[in-house]
């Protein structure tokens, strides 16, 4: 489980639990949103994984599937790291709500005073612009995204189009990867009992049904 922006996991509990009562084991990735940049995190998930399951588990075949489940900019973290370590063995991974190509709302709150400091790290390859464009060879992804226009973001920041309030449905694209929407805001998706099923399906299939 990989934690969004300014967060530490919390708010992925209660997607945890529903994914342990449908058989899963979780583990949760933590690392400085903002105080380290999307490589260096990148970087230290890979560790995490190593460090959690072996370094073998670049050979195994043995090891039960590892999954990514990552809520915001935890996919991008997931997604560079899956970029760099081809040689990794895991499984399917699910991205809630990231922003694949950039997120309008953080380069707008990035002009305001005190906004870069906000954001930190997050900002180089990762909320500005977006990451790497699409999926990895050999690699399957399925994105969640929200469309349900309430929040901060929406009001205060001036986003227009389907979105969950702070990241555009448009922004979540990730060219190679399933994609579905869900009628929830950015944070609620994490909540959602719809959510976890929808994890579960992806990952136990390669689909979104």
């Amino acid at each position: 489980m990989v934690h969004g922006l300014w967060l530490d996991g919390t708010e992925l509990k209660p997607l945890a639990k529903r994914l342990e009562k449908l058989g899963y084991d979780t583990l949760f990735f933590k690392y400085p949103t903002v105080r380290a940049g999307l490589l260096d995190n990148a970087l230290a998930l890979w560790r995490f994984l190593e460090n959690s399951f072996g370094k073998d588990m670049e050979q195994a075949k043995t090891l039960p599937p590892v999954h990514l489940v990552c809520h915001s900019l935890g996919g991008l973290v997931a997604l560079h790291m899956l970029h760099r370590q081809p040689q990794a063995i895991i499984g399917r991974m699910v991205a809630i709500a990231t922003p694949f190509r950039g997120c309008l709302a953080a380069r707008r709150l990035s002009r305001w005073p005190f906004g870069s400091i906000l954001l930190g790290g997050s900002m180089d390859q990762g909320l500005y612009s977006g990451g790497p464009k699409s999926v990895p060879s050999g690699r399957e992804i399925g994105v969640i995204a929200g469309k349900l226009p309430l929040g901060l973001s929406h009001f205060v920041l001036g986003m227009s189009g389907p979105s969950d309030g702070t990241v555009q449905v448009a922004e979540t694209r990730l060219e190679g990867a399933a994609h579905t929407t869900l009628d929830h805001v950015h944070l609620g998706l994490v909540l959602s009992r719809r959510t976890a099923h929808l994890t579960h399906q992806f990952l136990a299939t390669g689909k979104f049904h």
